[in-house]
């Protein structure tokens, strides 16, 4: 099972572990990209990175972590949105303001399997 359920999603950032969601396609200024999104837990609290890069994936070249960002001023970590005390809240804030799916947490390195199946279904189903 590769998505994680709501509480072993809140489980793994307890624990000091990442976890990640792809987002899906972006279009702005008429350039292909693609948001990610990146609960990271430190000492500060967990830390919420929001990444928008340039698809430029190949069938062999699917690490969009490694993906240059859209913006050339952003950092490839990703843009951080909050800093927030809790698991929960650090979820509760990704959720409402990014989107993200409570259903569709992945652990780290799991998000380039979600953008192989992305561009698996687009190929497929254009």
């Amino acid at each position: 099972m590769r998505h994680l359920t709501p509480a072993f999603a809140l489980a793994a950032l307890q624990r000091g572990k990442q976890i990640e969601q792809f987002l899906g396609a972006i279009e702005p200024d008429d350039r292909h990209g693609l948001r990610w999104v990146a609960l990271s837990p430190s000492r500060a609290g967990i830390t919420i990175y929001l990444s928008e890069v340039e698809d430029v994936g190949t069938d062999t070249f699917l690490d969009i972590t490694e993906f240059p960002p859209l913006d050339p001023d952003e950092e490839t970590r990703g843009r951080e949105i909050a800093v927030l005390p809790t698991p929960e809240e650090a979820l509760h804030l990704a959720e409402r303001e990014l989107a993200a799916d409570p259903r569709r947490w992945v652990n780290q390195g799991i998000v380039c399997d979600e953008y192989q199946d992305f561009r698996t279904a687009r190929t497929t189903n254009p």
